[in-house]
Formats: C-alpha cells, structure tokens, sequence
C-alpha cells in the first residue's frame, strides 16, 4: 500500500491560490474539482487528500482572504496604545492590505453574492463579520471609556466602520475606473475619526 502524500501548508496554499485562478475566471458554480486539480498540477485523486469538495475550498479561501487580514488586525489590537491610535493601525493596515486583494476582486465579489444563497458561505461570512466586529467594539469602548470618543454605542459604530470600509471597496468594484480606492478610503478614515472622537 503506498504512502499517504504528506499534507504540506505549502501545497495546501498552491491548491487555494490555484482555486482562486480558476474560481476568478469561471466563477464558483462553474468551478469543477477537474479544474483545480488542473490548474495546481495534481491528479483529482491527489486533490482529495486536501480538500474533500469544493465546499471545503471554498471555506479555505475564505480563511486565507479574510482570515489573514483578521489575524493581523488582532495582533494591532493588542498593542498597548490609546484606542485611536489602535484604531488608526487597524484603519491603516486595511487599506494597505486591500491593494493585493484587488486582483482577486471577482472571488470576494462571489463571496459576497454567495451569502444570501449559500449557507457554508454565509456562514464563514458572518464569523469574518463577528470576529471584526469583536476586535473593534472594546477599541471604541476603551476610547469612549478613556474620554477620547464621544459617548455613544460602540457596537453600532464598529458596524458602520465596518459598512463604510467594505462598503467603499464594494463600490469601487462597480466603477473601478470612477473611484480612487486607495484615496476614498483614506477619506473614510477622516470622517471616521471625525465622527468619534471627543474634541469638547
């Protein structure tokens, strides 16, 4: 009996970035395994011991998409600095990190028309949204705590944060051509702060 292949992170990485190649040109209901399995190089049967159905690819896109940039966003969050400040890094690293995942515009576009039909889909939609909305609302309530926001509901300014970063991306993909991404959300950055914080 031969071997098991050895599950490696860095062939596991080449299956997804490979999915997402294919997954950006046909989209997600027209995406077979065959076409993976073609894309990365590997026999079908290879390809299944890694991902068991489309479905598992597409909950690890997911976790590579959004779960990175989470990732990063929790390690800022834990810095010992004011909550502007922490709130600044958070704001910044986002539009730092959205210009790479420009590119790969159609999946996340996919992701988000995927969610109203699709409950494996939804369902990593709504942890990406939770987990974000879990980082931002202590913030806001330290700096409302601290005296640097204004009082008010930090869950419900971590949502309209959320909405007008996502937002902002979500209308640049329908006229990419028409808004300066990199500039707006800059601009969604002032109105941000403009809105919280406590200059009384």
């Amino acid at each position: 009996m031969s071997p098991r292949p050895d599950v490696s992170e860095e062939r596991r990485l080449q299956i997804i970035d490979s999915a997402i190649k294919v997954i950006s040109e046909k989209g997600f209901a027209s995406t077979r395994m065959d076409d993976v399995a073609g894309e990365a190089g590997l026999s079908k049967g290879l390809l299944y011991w890694y991902f068991k159905s489309k479905e598992e690819i597409i909950i690890a896109i997911a976790d590579v998409l959004f779960g990175g940039e989470l990732n990063h966003i929790k390690n800022l969050s834990g810095e010992n600095l004011s909550a502007p400040q922490q709130l600044k890094n958070i704001i910044d690293t986002f539009i730092k990190d959205v210009q790479p995942m420009l590119k790969i515009t159609p999946v996340i576009l996919e992701f988000y028309a995927l969610a109203f039909r699709n409950k494996t889909v939804r369902a990593v939609m709504q942890r990406y949204l939770h987990t974000m909305i879990s980082i931002l609302e202590p913030i806001i309530e330290k700096g409302m705590s601290d005296g640097d926001f204004k009082a008010g509901n930090a869950h419900q300014a971590a949502l309209a944060i959320g909405a007008l970063l996502e937002g902002t991306l979500l209308l640049w993909c329908y006229d990419p051509n028409g808004i300066e991404l990199e500039s707006q959300l800059g601009a969604c950055s002032t109105m941000i702060f403009d809105s919280l914080e406590n200059r009384s």
